[in-house]
């Protein structure tokens, strides 16, 4: 055990030769592992330890000795080294792409037992336009002594970091947020205050359609306010605002910004957006992927992955309210979805009479207890599709895959570790026959995957 090699502020050379999870780069120190942000694989560093532990310690770069990575690049962002949003914006994207691949790569080598084909593992799928790709954006708020502000957090901390721009953002939400702040600035609406544990305002939440250009706004309160909910009742004076609603969250520890009542206040219950040919209609707290331009790809990817001939029963695990079920119902004899959150099932039967699908259908509950009681009644999947929360399949419903497995498993994840490790778990009944990497979130860590298995 590595103990003792290093202590805080004192400044050591090392030789950078990986990329993290986090985005930051690893080397070695007398083989104590040292994270350090803003580096990358290949460059020799000098720099400053900040925090010793057990088996790792972190650091900064103090500056870079001899050449530097031929994928470093400038950051676009001026806020990049401060707020924590973005991990990969000194990297080119031709760089990001490949370090993502890379971090599947790893975390196979890690946690699959076993040696898998390299061929298997294919290069990253990217975008033309890596920037302006978000459309939902959920911002804390401030006061800055003179107006309303909002930002994001910075890396690993619950300071704030004041953003009055986002290259990642779709440039209406940022437009449509400045327009919020200006409005509740005029009328005097009250931002909370984490230190005083008071005050009104603790979020805004926008997501935008693009086919509609439609944009709804929801306002996260710390407590109800109704002079602030009557002010807020005005938001629809603003350009392409067309749904309003107000969600009441007075837990400051919640890792979710929406409280148990969000409800409508003013314009449309939804807004509209397409994927392809099918129109999806989403209320403030449904599930829906974040880079439209990317989950086109992705669904388009699981569809070449499965190989689907059109006879073929699918069950859409995790299914939210819809997307990937009914972008697959095309393609096939029948789709059955399953979520736990009944509002997106109400809102993914929705969507299957909104575009008049046929051979959709979604239920809730737990995705094994559905799966079994299909199976009895003689619905046997040929293809499942799963698309998981980041902690990975429940141990139950794996099982249960081992002891009655379905001829294709196609699974969507945004963890490479868990994905990784499930997948060894199921390698007594299933082979894979492929890894394929998809860039989600570019200038981010976070990485998308497509894995093909098959039954033995």
């Amino acid at each position: 055990m590595v103990t003792n090699v290093v202590k805080e502020k004192q400044e050591i050379l090392l030789s950078i030769k990986r990329i993290g999870i986090n985005g930051e780069g690893i080397g070695y120190y007398k083989r104590l592992a040292v994270f350090v942000n803003n580096t990358l694989p290949g460059e020799e560093c000098v720099v400053r330890i900040t925090e010793v532990n057990e088996k790792y310690a972190k650091a900064v770069l103090v500056k870079i000795k001899g050449e530097k990575s031929p994928y470093r690049v400038e950051p676009k962002c001026p806020h990049y080294n401060v707020c924590g949003g973005c991990q990969f914006q000194h990297i080119s994207y031709e760089g990001q792409l490949k370090y993502k691949k890379f971090l599947v790569e790893e975390a196979f080598a890690r946690y699959y037992d076993g040696n898998l084909n390299p061929v298997l593992f294919k290069d990253t799928i990217g975008m033309d336009n890596p920037w302006y790709y978000r459309n939902k954006a959920k911002l804390p708020v401030r006061y800055d002594g003179k107006k309303l502000v909002t930002g994001l957090y910075a890396f690993d901390s619950n300071k704030l970091v004041y953003v009055d721009n986002c290259d990642v953002e779709k440039k209406d939400i940022r437009s449509a947020v400045d327009e919020i702040l200006k409005y509740l600035t005029k009328y005097q609406v009250i931002a909370y205050n984490p230190k005083m544990r008071d005050g009104v305002l603790r979020h805004i939440v926008v997501r935008s359609s693009t086919a509609t250009k439609e944009i709804q706004v929801t306002l996260i309160l710390y407590k109800k306010d109704e002079r602030t909910i009557k002010i807020a009742e005005g938001l629809t004076s603003i350009k392409n605002v067309v749904s309003v609603y107000i969600s009441i969250n007075h837990d400051t520890d919640a890792l979710e910004n929406f409280g148990e009542n969000t409800y409508l206040l003013a314009g449309k219950k939804t807004i509209v957006e397409k994927i392809e040919n099918f129109s999806f209609e989403l209320l403030p707290t449904a599930f829906f992927q974040l880079n439209l331009e990317q989950t086109v790809k992705l669904y388009n990817q699981v569809v070449k992955s499965a190989r689907l001939k059109g006879y073929e029963k699918v069950i859409d695990a995790y299914c939210g309210v819809g997307t990937i079920g009914l972008f697959l119902s095309k393609y096939v004899k029948e789709v059955r979805g399953i979520d736990t959150n009944e509002e997106a099932i109400r809102n993914a039967n929705n969507n299957v009479e909104l575009n008049n699908v046929t051979n959709a259908s979604f239920y809730a509950g737990d995705v094994l207890s559905n799966i079994t009681k299909w199976y009895k009644k003689g619905f046997e999947a040929d293809v499942l599709v799963v698309d998981p929360p980041r902690t990975g399949l429940d141990l139950k419903l794996i099982n249960y895959l081992q002891e009655h497995p379905v001829k294709k498993l196609i699974y969507v994840s945004c963890n490479p570790a868990t994905l990784a490790k499930n997948c060894n778990h199921l390698q007594k009944k299933y082979h894979i026959l492929s890894i394929q990497p998809l860039d989600m979130f570019p200038s981010t860590s976070n990485t998308e995957c497509i894995v093909c298995l098959e039954r033995r």
